[in-house]
């Protein structure tokens, strides 16, 4: 099996809000994923789109909860590594906590705006596109993406040998920008001379997924 699901061990709950399963961002992220669709107006919309949230991004996300899924990911999923890009890190609530558990953190996010509010400022950050990425081939041990468009062919490029992506919808299905755990591993093995397995769980609304990259011969 590809995937071993974990027993959920903070009680999962359905999201309160309005699905985002019919949003235009759920298209944009699926058709990026599988079809590799991806242009400078996409890439515009999305940025426009995060830079007129940013300045109210951490008052309305900045939460308990939302740290939950990113916790028991790093405690269960058995992830390892020392250099860790936060991938579509919008105001860095996540980098706070890979901070604490990694020698090396660097943020990207296509949004300035995002960046000028982050509340990690004592982090490395840039202003990126995820479907071109500042870094060389396999030097990245860790990937977290949480709520991010997937761009398989940019991870597995990045990425060393046995290296680990996190894959975290924070509303679980209901997540705007949202692919489930099984084609998150179909994408990143279809894109791979290596194979990929996972670990996977829920988390009050979240899901997560712990994908690992077997180093390859």
């Amino acid at each position: 099996m590809k995937i071993t699901y974990l027993p959920t061990v903070h009680p999962q709950q359905k999201s309160d809000r309005a699905s985002g399963s019919d949003s235009r961002m759920r298209n944009i992220t699926r058709q990026a994923a599988h079809e590799g669709i991806w242009n400078l107006s996409l890439a515009k919309e999305v940025k426009d789109l995060f830079d007129e949230k940013a300045s109210e991004w951490s008052a309305t996300r900045n939460i308990p909860s939302r740290g939950v899924p990113v916790q028991d990911a790093l405690e269960r999923g058995q992830v390892k590594g020392k250099r860790v890009v936060d991938l579509g890190a919008g105001t860095g609530l996540a980098t706070q906590i890979l901070r604490n558990k990694f020698e090396n953190v660097i943020a990207v996010d296509i949004s300035q705006e995002m960046i000028v509010n982050s509340v990690a400022s004592r982090t490395s950050q840039i202003c990126a596109d995820g479907f071109s990425l500042p870094f060389p081939n396999n030097s990245i041990d860790v990937f977290l993406a949480m709520n991010m468009i997937l761009f398989p062919n940019e991870i597995e490029r990045c990425l060393r040998n046995e290296g680990f992506l996190i894959w975290i919808s924070s509303r679980g299905s209901d997540t705007p920008i949202y692919l489930p755990p099984e084609e998150v591993i179909d994408l990143m093995s279809s894109n791979s001379d290596a194979e990929w397995s996972g670990i996977s769980a829920h988390a009050i609304e979240a899901t997560w997924l712990v994908a690992k990259r077997s180093a390859t011969n």
